[in-house]
């Protein structure tokens, strides 16, 4: 196994997820936002030799460029039970990349050239945003805390 193959194995499902939550259904299927997401790891694939960022960083900010290319600005994530595009774009991509990537606050640092905590305080700021506005329940509070405890992710 080659090195493409290794980093395309690593990165593939994060990208097709985030495509997917950004882009949404376009006629019943996710083939557009699958093509961008193949468009993203080709693009972080021709870039692995000159750029010396972390591999999430490169990786997100290919995918940011082929999804808004594509959604020609527009906040997506049409599919999400959550509407999330009244939200600031930092706070917004936060959540996407927490709650429907299914990163960590370190992963999404990287990805976003951030600091963990300022992740944590991002996403608890967008959370209480979405439970003033009604989207959420009180029992969402926390990702993957408590046994009985709803997440983000399985809402969306």
């Amino acid at each position: 196994m080659g090195l493409g193959d290794i980093v395309v194995s690593t990165i593939k499902p994060v990208v097709v997820r985030y495509c997917r939550a950004r882009i949404g259904r376009r006629d019943g299927s996710f083939a557009v936002a699958d093509l961008v997401a193949k468009e993203t790891l080709h693009a972080v694939l021709r870039s692995l030799t000159a750029e010396r960022e972390p591999l999430l960083a490169i990786t997100y900010r290919m995918a940011v460029k082929n999804v808004t290319r594509e959604l020609k600005g527009e906040p997506g994530c049409a599919d999400s039970a959550l509407n999330v595009s009244g939200l600031p774009d930092g706070e917004r991509e936060i959540l996407i990349l927490r709650a429907m990537c299914g990163l960590t606050a370190e992963q999404t640092a990287e990805a976003i050239g951030s600091t963990p905590a300022d992740v944590r305080i991002a996403q608890h700021r967008a959370l209480e945003k979405l439970r003033k506005s009604s989207q959420l329940d009180g029992r969402v509070t926390r990702f993957g805390h408590g046994a009985t405890m709803e997440t983000l992710s399985e809402r969306c």
